[in-house]
């Protein structure tokens, strides 16, 4: 059940980042609500990418060929506001949100039928907010050989890295000959030395570590800021994989930066970073399927028109505020 609170993406931070943010601008404006950007009210009907209509069982998105993320919770140690996931995320659905036992087991069997799936890809919410229920679906689908690759998203260890089960995770590490971490950092602030030593334990129990990060304006927007955290990143031992345009809806159009722009900043990381630190630069169309790969300044390409991994074209400079999202019908045959 939701209440008149439930009514906005609530504000949710931890003490370490409430202390962090003290001396940090970037966090501060990652993490504090902004009633001047952000009085909308929640929409939670909303389905940017077709993750609800892509339910296949409760918790589990079939979306792209090969792989499926299997959301386990609604829940965050914290609510950062330019989430995607502003429909579901911190908008008083964490009850809902939690997958049971029932639905973990469904969503294993769902996978375990379908042959072409090789990935699995565990996200929310946060999947560490939902601990017994990530090592049980971790273990189950360990037990099916033809996944090959488990993956976690998570910012626990940036966001509570005193509250990080390691022996959970040892556990789980266990299961996999090469398990798979992604963290989301998007500012060098994040990386303190609490975050750093968590990095450095994930990185014993033997975990290939990767980063997601976003485009933020007025927290990122800049060579110098971007390619110290990549160098740092690669450093500690964990890939940069991809950098985002950042999602523009009502709540983040504050962050939202031209694609002309970050182009131009990509473009510069381009020359300036080795291979293993430079991430790749993705807009991810919504209303359809494709994180598409933004090219360099280096090249000469028409910039206003997109088409996704199954030809749909969109014309970049319409979908600004373009909320209005198509439904399954667009999509071809067996996608559904």
């Amino acid at each position: 059940m939701t209440t008149a609170a439930d009514d906005r993406f609530a504000e949710k931070t931890t003490p370490f980042l409430r202390r962090l943010a003290q001396s940090s601008d970037a966090v501060r404006t990652m993490y504090e609500f902004d009633p001047a950007h952000e009085d909308v009210p929640a929409n939670r009907g909303a389905d940017l990418f077709l993750e609800k209509q892509l339910t296949r069982t409760k918790g589990l998105v079939y979306k792209y060929p090969g792989r499926a993320i299997v959301l386990l919770s609604y829940t965050c140690a914290a609510n950062c506001r330019y989430c995607e996931r502003q429909d579901r995320v911190g908008v008083g659905l964490d009850s809902e949100g939690r997958l049971t036992d029932a639905d973990i087991d469904a969503a294993v069997e769902y996978v375990a039928e379908r042959t072409e799936i090789t990935e699995v890809i565990f996200s929310g919410g946060d999947p560490l907010t939902h601990p017994r229920g990530l090592e049980r679906a971790w273990t189950a689908l360990a037990d099916v050989s033809r996944v090959a690759i488990l993956r976690i998203h998570t910012r626990f260890p940036l966001q509570a890295p005193e509250r990080v089960d390691f022996d959970l995770l040892g556990r789980l590490a266990e299961c996999r000959p090469t398990p798979y971490l992604s963290l989301h950092v998007d500012h060098p602030d994040e990386l303190t030395a609490e975050t750093e030593a968590a990095i450095s334990r994930l990185r014993r129990l033997g975990y290939v570590l990767i980063c997601q990060s976003v485009f933020l304006k007025g927290v990122n927007d800049d060579v110098d800021v971007l390619a110290r955290l990549f160098t740092r990143l690669a450093q500690l031992g964990v890939r940069p994989y991809y950098l985002y345009h950042c999602h523009p809806i009502a709540t983040t159009m504050r962050f939202v930066m031209p694609l002309a722009d970050e182009v131009a900043i990509m473009s510069r990381l381009r020359e300036r970073l080795s291979g293993v630190a430079c991430p790749q630069h993705i807009f991810e169309m919504r209303g359809t399927t494709g994180k598409l790969v933004v090219p360099t300044d280096h090249w000469s390409v028409d910039m206003t028109a997109v088409k996704d991994f199954h030809g749909a074209e969109q014309d970049v400079r319409s979908v600004a505020m373009d909320v209005q999202l198509p439904s399954l019908e667009r999509l071809p045959p067996g996608r559904s």
